[in-house]
């Protein structure tokens, strides 16, 4: 499944607005740095509902969303 689809996946789940807006674009950088910034914002607070794993590792849905959260492109 490509990253833009799992996201909205993701993101239909639990944000539904926020997948309506990924899906008008063909890219997720083209989004507004805003609905980036609340994508990332959705995806934080899941991982960190989540939680760590018995070796304080995060489990494999975890690393997707930090993932996920990476290939927004806020960082620069």
């Amino acid at each position: 499944m490509s990253t833009l689809r799992r996201l909205a996946a993701v993101l239909q789940h639990l944000a539904p607005d926020l997948a309506t807006e990924l899906w008008r674009v063909g890219d997720v950088r083209e989004l507004p740095h805003e609905v980036r910034g609340a994508i990332a914002d959705v995806l934080g607070h899941e991982c960190a509902a989540h939680g760590l794993g018995r070796d304080d590792e995060l489990p494999q849905y975890g690393r997707e969303l930090e993932a996920l959260i990476e290939g927004l492109g806020l960082d620069g």
